[in-house]
């Protein structure tokens, strides 16, 4: 799996899963009550979602940006995997 999209040091990292977090958060529908470390983990683990499956289904997606629309769709992902196991 090649995680190269996430940045080359943690703090690009953690900021990426941050705003990929926050972006999932305003494009999903509803209240979700995450706060500050949630919202990166859940962008981080999205990034690794979204490279999961581009790897798995040999995908190619050039460029930054659209790694990182990947990354903010599996973040999206998520959110709907979470409310949907929630009942909600």
């Amino acid at each position: 799996m090649d995680l190269s999209f996430l940045g080359y040091g943690w703090l690009q990292i953690l900021l990426l899963g941050f705003v990929a977090g926050l972006l999932a958060r305003w494009i999903f529908p509803g209240r979700q009550k995450l706060g500050l470390i949630l919202t990166t983990l859940l962008g981080m683990a999205g990034a690794i979602c979204a490279s999961w499956v581009l790897d798995t289904f040999d995908i190619s997606v050039g460029g930054r940006w659209m790694r990182f629309a990947a990354a903010v769709g599996g973040a999206v992902g998520l959110l709907a995997l979470v409310q949907a196991l929630k009942g909600k």
